[in-house]
């Protein structure tokens, strides 16, 4: 019996030495978060060193409880390697998510793609 590849949880690239996860599912929890965080961006930040990681939230509408923890985790662990974690693309109840839970001091939460990148980066990533 074949089973279908697994469906990806991100679209990793790189603009201008920085590390962009364009995250994939609408709904980030149970074992989709576990895959994503687990399987694909713990490792990169592992590998990551002083870089930068952006999250890109695009498509996400829900990003359930224990995915929090998990990005604390993933930002702490960026931290302590001289790293560093950006959100961006986050929807209006997202920013309130991060504003209340008070995530939005824990690492940089931006408006867009072109802002996690500075303005020394490539506009046309967007």
């Amino acid at each position: 019996m074949t089973f279908p590849a697994e469906r990806p949880t991100a679209d990793i690239r790189t603009v201008g030495g920085v590390v962009v996860a364009r995250l994939l599912d609408k709904r980030v929890l149970g074992v989709r978060a576990a895959t994503l965080f687990e399987g694909v961006l713990g490792p990169i930040g592992e590998s990551l060193g002083e870089g930068t990681l952006v999250l890109d939230f695009s498509p996400v509408t829900f990003f359930g409880s224990e995915s929090f923890g998990r990005l604390t985790a993933l930002a702490a662990a960026l931290a302590r390697r001289g790293g560093r974690l950006v959100v961006c693309h986050l929807t209006a109840g997202l920013k309130e998510a991060f504003r209340v839970t008070r995530l939005d001091t824990t690492f940089d939460v931006v408006e867009d793609l072109v802002d996690a990148l500075g303005s020394d980066r490539p506009t046309d990533a967007t």
